[in-house]
């Protein structure tokens, strides 16, 4: 084996190395994301809280106009 055919196999193991990795991100990033999204609101809202439902307890108040509306 030459020195040119040992840097191309080098070359083409970390190429392939890196597109495995690639695509193993691309795969596990949006469940991770989803996992911590999660773990990340449930620390938040203790008690069981409903973070999505707007709170009614406003005292009748109007909310403030929008600026320039």
């Amino acid at each position: 084996m030459k020195g040119f055919e040992i840097i191309a196999i080098v070359i083409g193991v970390f190429f392939v190395i890196g597109i495995a990795v690639g695509v193993q991100l691309v795969i596990t990033l949006p469940l991770l994301q989803s996992v911590l999204r999660t773990r990340r609101n449930r620390r938040r809202y203790k008690n069981g809280g409903d973070w999505w439902k707007v709170s009614t307890d406003d005292g009748g108040r109007r909310p403030p106009r929008w600026p320039g509306g």
